[in-house]
């Protein structure tokens, strides 16, 4: 059965691609950029002309990442290695201060980053797992978006994405609580900013979440090891609706959970 507070993605969100030169004059932040979702969702933005911000917490696969992207001709990105399971609120207020000081702005914010933890009955979960996927999938999106959320005002299209999962039955242990309290987070940030307008009279910040359904990535290979890879969908197949929320067509969504 459906979650009533998701929307299924139109036909046309899901066919959207963006234009090259598209995002040219946007700033983007990608939290868990090397993940399977965040690094093609980070060829995506580059190829369209964004300065990417790309942030997470293996060092080798962000400089991977980079040589890719610079290889390619891309805008140079900045790479920002965080360690979100051990990340207080210092680290979060450095990396805006630093957003600030380099580029002054800060257009979409988009969090990939996610952790699986075991898939276990909540009764055999270690209290330090749960501080840890917590952490990741939570508490670390929750301090870089109150800390990114100034720069986000002042962008005439502001957008701030978060990926979501609809885990909440059994055995999905933290992860499928951590999800739910992410949707939750978005809502409320949404409603919280819902009296903000920019000139045209639509939000000035657009908060949303996206749930593209399973993909072939290596997180989906280790929560489903006997599942064929041929069963799910690469992950660029599913970014319609995520570049559609970070170009804002339409400007008046925000608060709306979009699965694909």
């Amino acid at each position: 059965m459906q979650n009533p507070n998701y929307q299924v993605s139109t036909p046309e969100q899901k066919s959207f691609s963006l234009e090259p030169g598209s995002l040219t004059s946007q700033l983007v932040l990608i939290s868990g950029a090397t993940g399977g979702l965040g690094t093609c969702l980070s060829i995506a933005c580059a190829k369209a002309g964004a300065t990417l911000v790309l942030a997470s917490r293996n060092q080798k696969k962000l400089e991977k990442l980079y040589d890719l992207l610079v290889e390619a001709g891309y805008p140079t990105p900045a790479i920002v290695p965080l360690q979100q399971d051990k990340a207080g609120p210092a680290e979060y207020e450095q990396i805006a201060e630093f957003l600030q000081t380099e580029f002054g702005r800060l257009d979409a914010l988009i969090h990939c980053s996610a952790e699986l933890g075991t898939p276990t009955p909540q009764i055999d979960i270690s209290h330090a797992e749960w501080v840890r996927v917590m952490n990741v999938n939570l508490t670390a999106p929750r301090l870089l978006s109150l800390h990114c959320m100034p720069l986000l005002l002042q962008s005439a299209l502001g957008s701030m994405v978060f990926t979501l999962d609809k885990k909440t039955t059994a055995y999905w242990g933290s992860y499928g609580v951590s999800k739910q309290a992410l949707q939750s987070l978005m809502h409320m940030l949404a409603d919280e900013t819902d009296n903000m307008s920019g000139d045209d009279q639509h939000p000035q910040l657009a908060i949303n979440g996206y749930d593209p359904g399973p993909i072939r990535t290596q997180m989906r290979r280790r929560a489903f090891p006997g599942e064929l890879e041929t069963e799910t969908e690469l992950p660029h197949t599913r970014l319609g609706p995520l570049l559609s929320m970070i170009t804002r067509t339409d400007r008046a969504m925000t608060g709306v959970a979009l699965t694909y």
